[in-house]
């Protein structure tokens, strides 16, 4: 594009729906995914996995595969350094749990004990096949509750299958729910669920025996931890491992953690002299061995007072882990301490318990423990206001939390627009026209509220992002990020911030991202923190280059560089307004034979906050935080049990909206996420610990054809931390979803539906367990 053309097309970019930085890629087909990675005499690689839940290793013999035409290397256990890895090493060392490949005992089926490369698929299929593992069967254990019992088999060296201990303390909840008016008690329950990205796990590894480094492309929301753990099991200097992650098609927690594929095709190509490996999960394998959602049980009893004042809650939530910890830890915690963010409790007691099962591992996913707080301490919250005879929306404002307060638990809330959130939510969905109104027609209207963070500092003592903001000679102008854009549009974000800030067009930006060995650093794709944290990295990268082009230009003209700015393609005088020359002309001084400069920006940013002391359950988490109201309407068919959701809207503190098709976006997605665990998802096991349903003829999820209207409602509340008042957003938006519908059903046709999925038969049996309760009633009053 010519440079006067981006002079004569320039819109601020901050604020406006642009068109995504690598949409045209993706709609062409040219987007470059892991899978599409090809190289000379690649191999193809496939893990050696335990047919058994719980079994120690007699002995391996791979010498058949070994002599098995095509077969290029085989690695076990024995050629490793028996490193252990996990994702919450800097809070709970005792959890790093998994090795890279198991060498002892294996804990679930599908625990890998090895891989093997081969010419081909066929030739890797045949090798495994004629591996030949003895094991000694151990008794296994699938029920998370079960699992907790004292006789149950120990899993790892942990009382009772218990990994973590997770207290929760604030006040004196005994003595305060002594003083309430009510106080009711309740038990949900949320099963465990799958990313389900379409885009399976897959990874190409190399080993540069002329170096001894290697490089990993790997479908990763989190390359530098990635990185990190490969670093640490293979024993290895940072700066000699390499991550390099391509276009993502989808991850939603599922890929923030290294998995022993990659350390596997590392090790495979370094034992086939270099030849690169990639190793492509099937869908069966992702049911089997990736990562999933924790299964929750979730006990709430709350005291209140008659005009609806939270005085106390207690509780106890129980997270079914599987074979090892992975993020566990801090799963549960952000499961019970969210909570904080959205309600204003003085007394709270309530223990957490991430319990190992012989089944596959549980790990990181969208919303990260607060889908299944949210389906439980809304549905909790909307039975309190019931048995008030409240109004559920009157309830929640009573005891919401507010702008600028601290909260128990030492989280500092400032921007906070969780009020006017219900208040818009409920106005377009005319809630009080609605609500309890409806039920000859058998429809209900129900509301959910969630808060969440903007980044949090889960596996290192910093949680920074960096970002490099290059300008060549020609105009271009290359912004250099850490993030992972694994969909969500970061990229697009991130350069709309970096054209704001530099105060050029958007058209000139070219953003590479994801590569540890040529971007700084970032700790990825999680918690909705990329705009927040990486968006601050990028306005001071963008900064600094801006203000090395002015120091050109203050120098040559003799001028105050305080005086200086750029601003639509143009460098202006501030004091004045004046047009001093146009961004062109800016560049062209700086390269000239008098200055010779290059533009390279540098920028950093790390959040004021402080990590969760988990002995206190006190901290900071956060730089700011988001927060959102939902309400869902519905329709119930008493007559078959079906319910059809009929619309929803969302209203969300998003601070501002740097890109608003991307947060509706973002917004819609979560919702129709949400709408899947609430109606069909359930990933369960068999006797063995295995996913019974785990493909996607029988994982059931949402089309886009059951999905109902949705209406997003962006509230900016301008936040005095976030890139030109941005927050982050996209994960709060999945939390309040279940509990939502569920409460909507609720006012439909009276019933309370406390686990999920809502089935059809389900609906039924409650409708009949009401007629019966209603029939009963009445014989005792007659």
């Amino acid at each position: 594009m010519p440079t006067s053309t981006h002079k004569q097309n320039y819109v601020d970019p901050v604020g406006k729906s642009v068109p995504r930085i690598d949409g045209r890629g993706m709609v062409t087909g040219q987007t470059k995914y892991v899978f599409d990675v090809s190289f000379p005499n690649m191999l193809i690689g496939k893990m050696i996995r335990s047919p058994h839940p719980h079994a120690k290793i007699v002995s391996i013999d791979t010498s058949k595969a070994d002599a098995l035409p095509g077969v290029r290397s085989i690695v076990t256990a024995k050629d490793t350094y028996n490193i252990k890895f996990g994702s919450n090493e800097y809070f709970f060392p005792h959890t790093i749990d998994q090795m890279a490949l198991e060498a002892d005992k294996v804990r679930y089926v599908g625990d890998e004990i090895g891989a093997v490369a081969a010419v081909d698929e066929e030739a890797a299929d045949e090798a495994l096949r004629l591996i030949d593992i003895k094991y000694e069967i151990l008794p296994h254990v699938v029920d998370v509750e079960e699992a907790m019992k004292p006789d149950a088999p120990m899993i790892h060296e942990s009382l009772n299958n218990i990994a973590v201990i997770l207290p929760v303390n604030f006040g004196n909840p005994e003595r305060a729910m002594k003083e309430a008016d009510y106080v009711r008690e309740d038990k949900f329950y949320a099963p465990a669920a799958h990313q389900s990205a379409m885009e399976p796990h897959v990874c190409v590894g190399q080993w540069e025996t002329f170096t001894d480094k290697v490089t990993l492309w790997s479908s990763s929301q989190a390359p530098f931890k990635c990185r990190e753990a490969l670093a640490k099991t293979l024993k290895m200097d940072l700066n000699d491992v390499r991550v390099i992650k391509l276009a993502v098609g989808g991850g939603f927690g599922g890929k923030l953690e290294m998995l022993p594929m990659d350390f596997a095709a590392c090790m495979l190509s370094k034992k086939a002299g270099g030849l690169p490996v990639k190793i492509c999960y099937d869908r069966e394998e992702e049911f089997l061995a990736s990562r999933r959602k924790h299964g929750m049980i979730y006990r709430i009893k709350t005291g209140v007072k008659k005009d609806g004042t939270i005085v106390a809650m207690t509780g106890e939530v129980i997270a079914d882990g599987g074979a090892y910890c992975s993020y566990g830890p801090t799963v549960l915690a952000a499961a019970i301490m969210r909570i904080f963010m959205v309600y204003k409790i003085q007394h709270f007691r309530m223990s957490g318990y991430r319990v190992y099962t012989n089944t596959p591992v549980s790990g990181a996913m969208r919303g990260f423990g607060g889908v299944q707080a949210g389906f439980a301490i809304e549905s909790h919250m909307d039975l309190l206001a019931k048995a008030l005879d409240m109004d559920p929306v009157e309830f929640r404002l009573k005891n919401i939390t507010s702008p600028n307060m601290t909260t128990v638990n030492k989280m500092v809330l400032t921007t906070n627009g969780l009020k006017e959130c219900i208040e818009k939510a409920t106005t377009a969905a005319e809630w009080s026209k609605k609500r309890g109104k409806q039920k000859n027609i058998k429809r209900g209207i129900g509301i959910g509220i969630a808060a969440d963070v903007m980044g949090s500092k889960m596996y290192k003592s910093h949680e920074s992002a960096g970002s490099i903001v290059k300008v060549e000679e020609d105009g271009s102008v290359y912004l250099f990020t850490g993030a992972a854009d694994t969909g969500q549009g970061s990229n697009t974000a991130l350069s709309q911030i970096a054209a704001h800030e530099l105060g050029v067009s958007y058209s000139r930006i070219k953003c590479k991202s994801g590569d540890t060995e040529i971007t700084p650093f970032d700790t990825g794709s999680f918690a909705s923190r990329v705009t927040f944290i990486s968006g601050n990295a990028t306005i001071r990268a963008a900064n600094d280059a801006k203000k090395q082009i002015l120091n050109v230009v203050a120098e040559e003209l003799k001028m105050n560089v305080d005086d200086l700015d750029i601003k639509a393609e143009e460098v202006i005088n501030k004091t004045n307004g004046s047009v001093i020359m146009d961004f062109d002309k800016a560049l062209e001084l700086a390269y000239s034979f008098n200055y010779g400069r290059q533009i390279i920006g540098r920028g950093s940013y790390n959040p004021k906050t402080t990590p969760i002391d988990f002995r206190t359950a006190e901290g900071n988490v956060s730089g700011s935080y988001g927060f959102e109201a939902q309400i869902a309407e519905v329709e119930v068919d008493t007559d078959t049990g079906e319910v059809t959701l009929l619309e929803m809207w969302d209203a969300h503190d998003i601070g501002k909206a740097i890109n608003p098709q991307s947060v509706e976006g973002q917004i819609e997605g979560s919702l129709a996420m949400g709408i899947g665990y609430t109606f069909l998802e359930n990933l369960h096991f068999d006797k063995k610990g295995r996913p019974a349903n785990g493909n996607f003829a029988n994982y059931r999820l949402p089309r886009s054809m059951g999905i109902p209207k949705m209406n997003s409602i962006l509230v900016e509340t301008n936040d005095p931390e976030g890139p030109f008042g941005a927050k982050g957003m996209g994960e709060a938006s999945l939390l309040p979803t279940s509990a939502a519908i569920a409460n909507a059903i609720e006012d439909a046709v009276g019933i309370r539906m406390k686990e999920l999925p809502i089935t059809p038969d389900k609906i039924l049996k409650a409708l009949k367990d009401k007629e019966l309760d209603k029939k009963s009633d009445e014989k005792n009053n007659s």
